[in-house]
């Protein structure tokens, strides 16, 4: 199976990228979508995030409260590498199931972090100027522009990201032009199996 792994910082693009592909036909693996489902109601993630964090992170419907959570880990690195802790883990067996069951003709996996053991027949990093991420997280996450800033310091460093890259996109301009430019990558993954 032809893989082709897709990171990027928060609000780069990697969902459109993503949507991108799917719309090609090519199936998608998102580590974003498998941590939250693997964190609603009665799933494992659930369960064991309540175990270590307590109700206090409960919303009164009994859903985790995200909000709650990110302004939790963003504060306290230990709280972080916690939950990382027990996120990873069953993330990664999900992950390995989901790989395991594409069908298309080659396949994505999508994540916001990596791994020196992250194994791929290609890297796409997908990155943006920090103060056009800034712009997109106040935007779609409707939180202040100190916030939005802490968000990003808590990522993985952009250096450390690229450093993983096979293959680059900036996507700084518009969302026809960042097309264009996940076009171009489509063709040249198609062109190696």
């Amino acid at each position: 199976m032809f893989l082709v792994g897709v990171t990027g910082g928060i609000a780069t693009g990697k969902t459109l990228a993503c949507n991108f592909f799917k719309k090609k036909n090519i199936e998608i693996v998102d580590a974003d979508e498998i941590s939250r489902s693997l964190q609603e109601i009665g799933q494992k993630g659930y369960v064991e995030v309540i175990k270590a964090f307590g109700d206090e992170v409960l919303k009164p419907n009994k859903e985790l409260d995200k909000a709650k959570l990110r302004k939790i880990i963003f504060s306290d690195q230990k709280k972080k590498d916690e939950l990382e802790g027990i996120m990873h883990p069953i993330i990664g067996e999900k992950t390995l199931e989901d790989v395991a069951k594409i069908k298309s003709k080659w396949g994505v996996y999508s994540a916001p972090i990596w791994g020196k053991y992250d194994n791929f027949n290609r890297t796409l990093v997908i990155d943006a100027p920090e103060k056009t991420q800034i712009e997109r997280i106040i935007k779609r996450d409707n939180v202040g522009e100190e916030e939005a800033k802490i968000i990003i310091d808590k990522q993985m460093s952009r250096h450390s990201r690229i450093s993983f890259a096979t293959d680059f996109i900036l996507n700084d301009s518009s969302i026809e032009d960042f097309e264009r430019k996940l076009e171009f990558y489509f063709n040249f993954f198609e062109s190696q199996l």
